[in-house]
Order: structure tokens, then sequence, then C-alpha cells
């Protein structure tokens, strides 16, 4: 509710907010990066560390579509493409939130 309105309550900045906020405690081992470009496109949150042997992640959201398919454009658009350094250290992260049954979804 701080980071974003209540106006914006089931869309894809509201969903990066509650990220941002989730993680705030990564912030000494991660630099976060909201619509990194990468790839073919622009990753949605991408968390970089800057301390040894923690993965770094792409985090893609979707909004009335599966999270499976988030994971599909991640690899697809190949997101990864400037993180290649972390290879075998990288965690792709799909969020998929329904509107109609307020229900989100995580693979």
């Amino acid at each position: 509710m701080h980071v974003t309105s209540n106006r914006s309550y089931n869309n894809e900045d509201a969903m990066q907010s509650a990220i941002y906020l989730a993680y705030l405690s990564a912030l000494n081992k991660y630099t976060i990066v909201r619509e990194m470009t990468t790839g073919k496109g622009f990753a949605d949150v991408v968390f970089i560390p800057y301390v040894p042997n923690i993965p770094a992640m792409i985090i893609e959201l979707k909004h009335g579509k599966t999270a499976e398919s988030a994971l599909v454009q991640i690899r697809d658009r190949r997101y990864f493409e400037s993180l290649t350094h972390y290879e075998g250290n990288l965690l792709f992260v799909g969020i998929s939130y329904d509107e109609k049954k307020k229900h989100m979804s995580v693979r």
C-alpha cells in the first residue's frame, strides 16, 4: 500500500511492488532491477547477487495468463542472456494472478 495505490490492485505493477517489498531484506545481497533490458525484451524483476554463492533470479509476472507462460517467455525471449556468468546458479520464477478468482500462482 505504501508503494502502489489501491486503484492499481490486480495489476502487474502492484505484483511487482509486492515482490519488491517481500525481498527488501535481499538488498544486502542483491541489486534489484525492475524492467531490465535483457535478451529480446524486458524482464519484470531481476535480482543480481553481489555476494558469492547465491543465485541470480529473473521474475516474470503475468496477469490473466499462467505462471508457466511466464517461464516460457523468460526462455523464448532469452532474458537470461545478460546473466550468463550465473549459469548453473540462476532461478527463473513465473508468477501469475487471476483477477476473477483472486488467485496467485508461482512456478
